[in-house]
């Protein structure tokens, strides 16, 4: 039996209950998503709603298959080439290596050149090497390391400051020699923690 085509089209807003159970399947494939389902139900009916995305729906035969979530801005914030960037690539896990990602990517290169780019950008989750090598075979490369923190640590981490960073690693330190001597000579003795 031959496999049904993939199709691909342009999702609006009448489209959000699928692309959210698609979303669905990819926090649960990629468990780096954190957003939760009813944050993301509300904000891209925005952005469909505004234009700020395009999002591209595919399906084999009936059964939606995939999405590709694109935006438009320069690769470098001071560049002047703009162009697509895929900021989420999703093949529902049991429909891979049916040729969705490639039917996905090559709507994306249709808008691209409509659009008058020469490139396309694509965001990948540090830990996903799949991906990562998925998009390389198609020639892909790396062009710029995008890291995050939460405002809370960057918060704790910038107060501390230098004497206290020194003075942190100095308990570390002192709190694993006692440790280490502590397991030598089978002493009963019990080491302080940090408070």
């Amino acid at each position: 039996m031959a496999r049904p085509a993939v199709e691909v089209r342009d999702a609006g807003t009448g489209d959000v209950d699928v692309l959210m159970e698609l979303y669905a399947s990819a926090r649960f494939d990629q468990a780096q998503l954190r957003a939760s389902v009813e944050n993301v139900r509300a904000r891209l009916v925005r952005a469909l709603t505004s234009g700020e995305v395009r999002v591209l729906l595919a399906f084999c035969g009936s059964e939606p298959a995939g999405y590709a979530l694109l935006t438009t801005s320069p690769l470098l914030p001071l560049g002047n080439c703009a162009g697509p960037s895929i900021e989420h690539l999703h093949v529902v896990p049991g429909l891979r290596r049916r040729g969705v990602g490639r039917a996905l990517l090559r709507r994306a290169v249709h808008v691209a050149e409509s659009e008058g780019a020469d490139q396309i950008a694509c965001t990948v989750l540090p830990g996903d090497r799949d991906y990562t090598r998925y998009l390389a075979r198609l020639g892909f490369a790396p062009v710029v390391v995008r890291r995050a923190v939460s405002l809370s640590v960057l918060r704790r981490r910038l107060s501390d400051g230098p004497a206290a960073a020194v003075h942190t690693t100095d308990v570390v330190a002192r709190r694993r020699s006692l440790r280490a001597r502590l397991a030598r000579s089978g002493g009963g003795v019990e080491v302080p923690t940090a408070s």
